[in-house]
């Protein structure tokens, strides 16, 4: 009788064991996954920042303000992408004077009634794993949410200025129609180009969530 608790805790490590090992296993696989999203998440970022630098530039105001933003989401990437002439090309501007970078952003606006080829943006490994996330911390799962409805939204605004640039070509327009577009057309530039930003700082908090909370 003496060996009972013995017996019974070693009856119980076996019971417990194989449920502690699946336990750590998991918790494993869900850093594994967090790491390959923040992967994705960084490239991702790193083209819809490029994105709006191209909008800013040509529809929108090129300020200092906007310079220091964009400026960490170039610095910090480090896929594929070329991306060093446009790190240069944002220190060059971050360094010029007032009246140059005026006078740069000047010459950088689009040509009046010249539009853009927009595509839309994808998360696909977000996308894929939809499932698996419901086993992430509420914050996690948060932060992806909040990316994927910011996301849908930009792609609904690259939708619309895809259809409104396509129909600055149709011939059968009024002429007093085509400038309506147009300006119409820059407007949804505008937009796309904020919510190119608010999408790239949600993906911020993606990249920044601490995997040891996972």
């Amino acid at each position: 009788m003496a060996d009972l608790p013995s017996l019974l805790i070693g009856w119980l490590l076996g019971l417990l064991s194989p449920r502690i090992v699946e336990v750590i296993r998991a918790k494993y696989l869900r850093r594994d996954l967090a790491r390959a999203i923040r992967s994705e998440a960084e490239d991702l970022q790193y083209r819809v920042a490029i994105t709006s630098f191209l909008l800013v530039q040509k529809y929108g105001h090129l300020s200092r303000e906007y310079l220091v933003w964009v400026k960490p989401k170039l610095s910090c990437y480090e896929g594929n992408e070329p991306v060093q002439s446009v790190r240069e090309l944002v220190e060059q501007l971050q360094a010029a004077p007032a009246d140059q970078l005026l006078a740069v952003a000047a010459h950088m606006r689009a040509e009046e009634g010249m539009g853009l080829s927009l595509k839309k943006f994808s998360a696909c490994l977000i996308e894929a794993s939809l499932g698996s996330l419901l086993h992430f911390s509420p914050e996690y799962q948060r932060c992806v949410h909040e990316f994927r409805n910011h996301l849908s939204v930009l792609n609904q605004e690259i939708d619309r200025a895809v259809e409104s640039l396509r129909m600055t070509y149709d011939s059968s327009i009024s002429n007093e129609n085509h400038i309506r577009l147009k300006a119409d057309l820059v407007s949804k530039y505008q937009i796309i180009q904020g919510m190119c930003m608010r999408v790239a700082d949600r993906l911020q908090a993606i990249i920044n969530y601490d995997l040891k909370k996972i």
